[in-house]
């Protein structure tokens, strides 16, 4: 997405200045002035970079060649296509992120505690390789949140996840960890313990237990490698919700690096609404792990596309930039610290923080549902007035031709009266039947004679089945939805018409059930 649509966007904030952004991005729709997918990208959070640079990686001989990932080049390693074999040495070493896992939150708090000593002794403590020629690998979570903290993971399972794209590629360890955390993930969700956040789930093109599982919606909390891993919970600074002195845990960080790891975001305003420089080596709704903070002067990240890539930042571009930190200590006293270089009522004021942001959030969506079937009914109402505007000369038709027996007129407009009432769908056939209600006894006036005619049964069948799809939508019983529609079709095959109320008695008795 280029910057051009920011500069729309920022056009239509002026020109409407009392629109939410949801409501802003459907007009721009709606004006053919973004695309829709767009649109609803912008609307979930989604990085447009990523959206935008989705990358094909593709395989040469057995070696991987020049790959663009995020939108960066960078040479991959030169590696041969994994074999069936497992190769478990306890490290983690060179990773990829696979574009089909948002998984960057478990990878880059993997890699954040393999840059310190106690980090890689957590990870080698709880990776347990078979003995013998099995291949495969237990994985220890002593921090589950489950009574089950080890997950064993096969070698077959192994193989098959490098087979599927879907998980990291380098290092059989890191795919193990992916492995035993979805394990985790889908017991959570499975046992109502948790939610899985699906927002990435068309971006990544299968359902995932990897991109992001809700933990407690309250706290905004979701779940955590390092804390499966330590059994400790990370300590949070946030940096765009106003929030005072979370550069302190910046300081401790810097000063204490070797008894904490850390991972960070940046803004993902700037991706939503297309402000962040091309350029730019870093984006939004990507987590980084923190290899190194010389506070003041620079911060360095590695981006778990490739961990090999370091990413050094100027301090300036860093906390303008830095939406959350996220840092693990070796042990209860470093997590203790790690707070405590936090204002005493720091984690009050960030739960405050959370909760008028989910409240906000909330409202924001119950304004735009409330918009949006406003702007829909505005639609329908303007739908049922075209409908009309084109059947405002059937009553009069239909009383000349009661008062002579043929009215040419009557049957020159019959196919201007069919065309509109063909238009009639689940959503504006109720709206209609209110401003029309006694449609059915005109149509069952346009006949010449005494038999029952193929064109009026033409007119009136678009409305039975209308209001037929509009009570299936309403989950109303399917028998009687059946009845309806066999009572209406039975009158309407009759050779003499002899009752023209009962189909107007069907519809309005289903018109009431449906207004309930």
């Amino acid at each position: 997405m280029d910057n051009s649509i920011q500069t729309k966007f920022n056009e239509y904030q002026k020109k409407y200045p009392l629109y939410n952004k949801e409501t802003i991005l459907d007009k721009m729709i709606e004006d053919g002035a973004i695309d829709a997918e767009i649109a609803r990208d912008i609307k979930s959070g989604t990085s447009l970079f990523l959206i935008d640079n989705r990358c094909t990686i593709t395989a040469q001989s057995e070696l991987a060649g020049i790959t663009e990932i995020m939108g960066g080049h960078f040479k991959g390693e030169e590696k041969e296509v994994p074999n069936s074999d497992t190769n478990f040495n306890r490290k983690i070493e060179n990773t990829f992120q696979s574009k089909k896992q948002g998984d960057c939150w478990l990878l880059s708090d993997i890699n954040a505690l393999n840059q310190t000593g106690w980090g890689r002794e957590v990870i080698k403590n709880a990776i347990v390789p078979d003995e013998g020629q099995n291949g495969g690998v237990t994985i220890n979570f002593s921090g589950s949140p489950l009574d089950k903290k080890e997950f064993y993971i096969t070698k077959e399972e192994i193989q098959k996840a490098k087979a599927s794209g879907n998980y990291s590629s380098g290092d059989d360890d890191m795919i193990a960890l992916e492995l035993a955390a979805e394990k985790v993930a889908k017991l959570l969700v499975g046992s109502g313990q948790a939610k899985r956040v699906e927002d990435f789930d068309d971006e990544i093109g299968h359902k995932s237990y990897l991109t992001n599982v809700l933990l407690d919606e309250k706290t905004n909390e979701y779940l955590n490698i390092s804390k499966l891993l330590t059994g400790r919970d990370d300590v949070i600074a946030e940096f765009t919700s106003g929030l005072p002195s979370s550069e302190n845990l910046l300081k401790y960080l810097a000063d204490n690096k070797d008894k904490t790891s850390a991972v960070c975001t940046f803004d993902h305003l700037k991706d939503a609404f297309g402000s962040r420089d091309k350029d730019d080596p870093v984006h939004g709704n990507h987590a980084y792990a923190i290899k190194n903070i010389d506070y003041g002067r620079f911060v360095t990240v590695i981006d778990p596309f490739n961990t090999d890539k370091e990413i050094n930042l100027g301090w300036d571009k860093f906390i303008n930039d830095v939406e959350t930190v996220f840092a693990a200590g070796q042990d209860d006293k470093t997590t203790d610290e790690m707070k405590h270089s936090l204002p005493e009522n720091y984690f009050e004021l960030r739960q405050k923080s959370i909760t008028d942001r989910l409240e906000t959030i909330k409202e924001n969506k119950l304004k735009h549902e409330e918009l949006n079937n406003r702007i829909k009914q505005n639609e329908i109402n303007q739908e049922v007035n075209e409908i009309l505007d084109r059947l405002k000369f059937l009553e009069n038709d239909i009383e000349l031709n009661e008062k002579r027996k043929f009215t040419p007129n009557l049957y020159m407009n019959f196919d201007k009266y069919l065309t509109a009432l063909n238009k009639l769908d689940k959503d504006n056939i109720l709206s209609f039947l209110g401003k029309k209600p006694d449609i059915i006894l005109q149509l069952d006036k346009y006949k010449s004679g005494i038999f029952n005619r193929k064109d009026k049964k033409e007119l009136i069948t678009p409305i039975i089945n209308a209001l037929s799809e509009k009570a299936k939508n309403d989950n109303i019983d399917t028998k009687e939805v059946e009845k309806f529609k066999s009572n209406c079709e039975k009158e309407l095959n009759a050779v003499f018409y002899t009752d023209e109320q009962v189909i107007q008695n069907e519809v309005e008795k289903l018109v009431r059930k449906l207004n309930l």
